[in-house]
């Protein structure tokens, strides 16, 4: 069985947004550095249980805090960051900005034939998601993996959800609800963030479903 975990653009730009601005600060507040962390997860989560780890980058920018093995892969997208940034290269937005997304089925065409797909990266909720509908369509097996995703760098702090070796979705989604209510929301508001926000098969939230409750919940998203 071919399987793939598929991480969207580490870049620079990218990773600094989430990354404290002085590095001796993570001494100084005793925080643990991320970018490490991230790397054993890719080793210990994928790598280490057969996948093939591929890295896509725009073709004008280079790899930024990954470890890359000789044995990973590097495919690239059809538009450049330029071409997908809502700033110029000095800081400044762009007026009237309209994204450029790269091409979903030309990146996975780059992966040859796969089984299964576990997708991370940059951002969960736009070109990860775009990514990994466009291979369930193709009838791919696919997962996101949230903890891999930008939201890694909140998440790995929490040392009473996070692990290192495995990421469970059903895990997620009740620690989601736990904080959620935790932070006084409703019970029915709770719901209706989860179907909102991970709705989407590739999160395998409902699981249990039957295709024809799936649809119909997915229409009222």
């Amino acid at each position: 069985m071919a399987k793939v975990f598929l991480y969207l653009y580490p870049i620079e730009e990218y990773t600094k947004m989430f990354l404290f601005h002085d590095d001796k600060l993570y001494d100084d507040w005793n925080i643990k550095r991320p970018l490490p962390i991230l790397n054993e997860c890719i080793d210990k989560r994928y790598r280490d249980n057969g996948y093939k780890i591929v890295y896509v980058l725009y073709p004008d920018k280079n790899i930024f805090g990954i470890t890359l093995q000789s044995q990973d892969k590097i495919i690239y997208t059809d538009v450049t960051f330029d071409e997908a940034s809502a700033c110029y290269s000095d800081g400044t937005h762009k007026q009237n900005f309209v994204p450029k997304y790269p091409n979903e089925q030309f990146l996975l065409n780059q992966l040859g034939h796969i089984d299964e797909l576990v997708v991370g990266g940059y951002h969960f909720r736009d070109c990860v998601k775009r990514v990994g509908e466009a291979a369930l369509n193709m009838g791919i097996t696919t997962l996101v993996d949230l903890d891999l995703t930008d939201l890694f760098f909140s998440l790995y702090k929490y040392d009473d959800y996070f692990q290192i070796d495995k990421y469970n979705p059903e895990r997620y989604k009740e620690y989601i609800q736990r904080q959620l209510e935790q932070n006084g929301e409703r019970k029915e508001f709770v719901e209706q963030h989860l179907q909102k926000v991970y709705g989407s098969p590739i999160y395998e939230f409902y699981p249990e479903e039957t295709p024809k409750l799936k649809n119909k919940r997915l229409k009222n998203i």
